[in-house]
């Protein structure tokens, strides 16, 4: 349910961002429930699949162990997650590699430049649409 909140939260600015030329690519873990996620339309953009997760690796996007993740999922901002995502009626399964977080960069064309990053401390954790459109329109 997270990935499918944040993910709808994000796709909110696809409108914004194609208007400034901006590409909005997410970059999934694993094959396990992407043709429901696209299905579901929670995300408005590329989607991209690394499976052998070299780019979480290569980007230092942390991985919760075991005693970490039970705090995580009853943190305040998993628990808001979980209502908005009830909310919206995202549903959600608890399938695939719930332990890999990820997070957001903003590049400049070409790849010049990280214009804004944003890490997930936790599952449920996103950037603010707002600080993403200071950075990209």
């Amino acid at each position: 349910m997270f990935c499918r909140v944040a993910a709808k939260e994000l796709s909110a600015l696809a409108p914004h961002l194609a208007k400034a030329n901006v590409r909005l690519i997410g970059i999934g873990l694993e094959e396990l429930g992407v043709e429901e996620f696209m299905q579901g339309k929670f995300f408005d953009g590329e989607l991209y699949i690394d499976t052998d997760k070299k780019s979480f690796k290569d980007l230092n996007f942390k991985r919760l162990g075991f005693l970490n993740m039970v705090p995580a999922l009853i943190a305040k901002v998993a628990r808001d997650a979980v209502r908005k995502g009830k909310a919206w009626k995202v549903g959600g399964d608890m399938k695939g590699d719930g332990f890999q977080n990820g997070g957001l960069l903003v590049v400049a064309p070409k790849g010049e430049k990280v214009l804004f990053e944003f890490k997930q401390n936790n599952p449920a954790d996103h950037a603010e649409n707002s600080d993403i459109l200071q950075v990209s329109v």
